[in-house]
């Protein structure tokens, strides 16, 4: 058997063989067909391919009993690849294994990393790099434009990362000493929306018994945004063909809906219904209770009915001006002339989305209905 020297000149292969032509020094410097070699292969899909470029420095051999040529290696030897076609490569001047890895060595001055790529540094990378002062054990898949699979058993990040590669990033951790990243959790950073559909079952967000609190907040700073230039801000809660329900179970359980700024002014809360029949009710088995620093406004397009077994106002004044009748029903009933009561204003502030509601996802009604 002949192992000779050799060099890649051309990877066209029309008959998609794994065949290539190199430049055979043993043969004085004669192109010949040589044929890949792979350390895993199949009679289906399966196997392992990594055919060499043009100009790279390989081993090849020639068996007993062929004409044939095969690949054994890729050299990695750094007089050699100057010599490449078309001149010294890229970074040649570097220490080969650090033109592929340059972290190769760092750690302790033996290879500690693994590696599977491709020119463009697509591939696969398994770091078991350590010594006193450094820790840097993962597994990564990555593309050529960074996007990137990282498997991370370093202290300080140990976690699985989904990065896209442009700043949009999911942590799935152990338990990271990176006090950015939560233990046992999931963290989630987008630069663009995020979206989650379910098409035909229910969506559920539950805290189990010993965790802690389900929360939602908004920081956005009321910049316009979209072709309707509505102010981003909102925290918005719609359901399109039914209730919205907000229950406590707690044996005390309160639900508060309040205006939080004590320096803000123009603060309203709304409640409204829009239907001609619609109403508002409000109901306990204990007490209701309302307090104004100001006035307390009522208006009704029909009749305004108290039914109770004591009425009681205590007020500076108390005015009642009627067009029809009034009646007064009393063992004692006070009148005098001249009641002027002022005009009730109950006009409140539409919201953001005034009467319309959220309707983001409304043109968008064929890909869930097709």
């Amino acid at each position: 058997m002949r192992i000779s020297l050799a060099e890649v000149r051309n990877t066209f292969d029309p008959y998609c063989n794994g065949a290539f032509e190199a430049n055979i020094d043993v043969l004085g410097g004669i192109n010949r067909s040589v044929y890949y070699v792979s350390p895993y292969g199949s009679n289906t899909e399966g196997g392992i391919i990594a055919i060499p470029e043009q100009g790279t420095r390989i081993l090849v051999c020639q068996p007993e009993g062929t004409d044939h040529w095969f690949y054994l290696g890729t050299l990695f030897w750094k007089a050699e690849q100057e010599d490449a076609v078309g001149g010294v490569i890229p970074d040649a001047g570097l220490n080969v294994m650090n033109r592929v890895d340059p972290f190769m060595y760092r750690a302790q001055g033996v290879p500690m990393r693994y590696l599977f790529r491709s020119p463009s540094s697509a591939g696969l990378t398994i770091s078991e790099e350590h010594n006193d002062k450094l820790i840097n054990q993962y597994v990564e898949l990555k593309t050529a434009k960074n996007k990137v699979v990282k498997l991370i058993d370093t202290p300080e990040q140990d976690s699985i990362v989904l990065d896209s590669g442009n700043g949009s990033t999911i942590h799935l951790t152990a338990n990271p000493e990176y006090l950015g990243l939560p233990d046992q959790g999931l963290q989630i950073h987008t630069v663009g929306a995020q979206r989650h559909f379910n098409l035909k079952d229910q969506t559920d967000m539950v805290i189990l018994p010993d965790g802690k609190e389900l929360q939602l907040l908004n920081y956005a700073t009321g910049v316009p945004w979209g072709e309707t230039s509505v102010k981003s801000g909102n925290v918005n809660i719609q359901s399109k063909w039914k209730d919205v329900n907000i229950f406590s179970q707690a044996e005390q359980g309160r639900i508060f809906i309040e205006c939080l700024n004590e320096s803000g002014s123009n603060q309203q809360i709304v409640i409204e219904t829009n239907g001609a029949d619609g109403s508002i009710v409000i109901k306990t088995k204990g007490k209701v209770k309302i307090e104004a620093g100001s006035d307390i406004n009522m208006k009704a397009g029909g009749d305004v009915n108290i039914d109770c077994s004591k009425f009681s106002v205590s007020c500076d004044s108390v005015d009642v001006k009627s067009t029809t009748t009034v009646n007064i029903d009393g063992t004692l009933v006070n009148l005098a002339n001249g009641a002027t009561p002022n005009p009730v204003d109950t006009e409140g502030s539409q919201s953001t989305y005034g009467n319309v509601g959220i309707t983001t996802w409304d043109v968008y009604g064929t890909l869930f209905n097709r």
